[in-house]
């Protein structure tokens, strides 16, 4: 059975749930919050009870319709399957989701609509120009343990930036050791909420570093194959050298492909004279939004400007003649073929 998405349930309930916020601004965060929460299965329940009776909602269609189906769309019940950080969709719904919030408009017509796109494609060009861009710089560690140091070797720019912010984020939490177990940790935070009394503030982990064992009752890891904040604050309590091999998932190293196919922007290529094509490109950028420019100014402009771009449009590609001898040397063999 695969796992229902938070947003599109929420979506179908949305006119009934519309007409409880309504009655009661505070719940649409109350519930978000508990949705958000990375919860286990009992405190989702208790806090579900605890909000339906704060709000007293125990007949209301809508909740308990909700309730029914929980075990289909609340991620506290599918902590141990692995999903690896995908959506349903993967980038085409994060594309839609970019599309809808920042450029597109349902009552935008359709050339505004293609406009719009236009702006959008060239948005993310540049920043992925920008990303790329950056990520020539070399990327430090910011402490001295050597797990950290592991992670930044092994994994990519943008998955060691996540394990880095989650690093960020697990100094705020304190450890107690188990007094019956000497591998098992209390992991809690030291600034405990009292807005959401359902929430749990201690986690309990276990961390065994003869056998190689780093596991937390939260399951982020056996969820996504990253680590929580819980196992992070752990490391560095033990101030452990590395992490075991077999917590370094492929799928987030920097050699995840192993057999790529060709791809030009992977190689730094330069023309005859030394300069680079990314150089050429801006150069003749640079020069063809002159002519645009010009071009505006009269129609007599505008004229001059489309034939100078139609005589360069019209000019033969250098390898045309390499494609019309290898289409002619391969219907050589097809008749050859269809011979015998």
């Amino acid at each position: 059975m695969a796992k229902a998405i938070p947003w599109h349930i929420m979506r179908k309930h949305k006119d009934s749930l519309g007409k409880l916020y309504k009655l009661f601004p505070d719940l649409k965060d109350q519930l978000a919050a508990m949705l958000n929460h990375r919860l286990m299965p009992m405190e989702f329940e208790a806090a579900w009870h605890e909000l339906v009776n704060k709000y007293n909602l125990h007949n209301v269609n809508v909740m308990v319709n909700l309730w029914n189906e929980r075990k289909t769309w609340v991620s506290a019940y599918w902590k141990d399957v692995f999903r690896g950080r995908m959506t349903s969709t993967q980038r085409s719904k994060s594309m839609n989701h970019v599309l809808k919030k920042g450029f597109v408009r349902e009552w935008h017509d359709l050339h505004i609509f293609a406009q719009q796109v236009n702006n959008c494609i060239q948005t993310r060009r540049e920043s992925e120009a920008a990303e790329a861009t950056t990520s020539m710089g070399v990327m430090k560690p910011s402490t001295r343990y050597g797990f950290e140091a592991q992670i930044l070797e092994h994994y990519t720019r943008a998955v060691y930036g996540v394990f880095r912010e989650r690093q960020f984020h697990s100094t705020g939490f304190r450890i107690k050791t188990s007094p019956h177990n000497t591998t098992e940790f209390i992991v809690h935070h030291y600034n405990k909420s009292k807005e959401f009394a359902w929430s749990r503030h201690e986690f309990r982990v276990l961390a065994d570093k003869a056998v190689g064992i780093f596991e937390c009752e939260c399951k982020l890891w056996e969820h996504t194959g990253l680590f929580c904040l819980h196992v992070i604050a752990v490391f560095e309590h033990l101030r452990l050298d590395e992490t075991p091999r077999r917590y370094i998932l492929k799928r987030y190293t920097k050699n995840a492909v192993t057999d790529p196919v060709f791809n030009r922007r992977d190689y730094k290529m330069t023309a005859q004279d030394g300069t680079s094509l990314e150089y050429r490109r801006t150069m003749l950028f640079n020069e063809a939004m002159k002519i645009v420019n010009k071009g505006m100014s009269s129609d007599h402009m505008f004229n001059v400007g489309m034939r100078a771009f139609k005589e360069v449009m019209i000019q033969p590609h250098p390898l045309q003649h390499l494609h019309l001898k290898y289409r002619r040397y391969m219907d050589q063999l097809l008749e050859l073929v269809h011979d015998n």
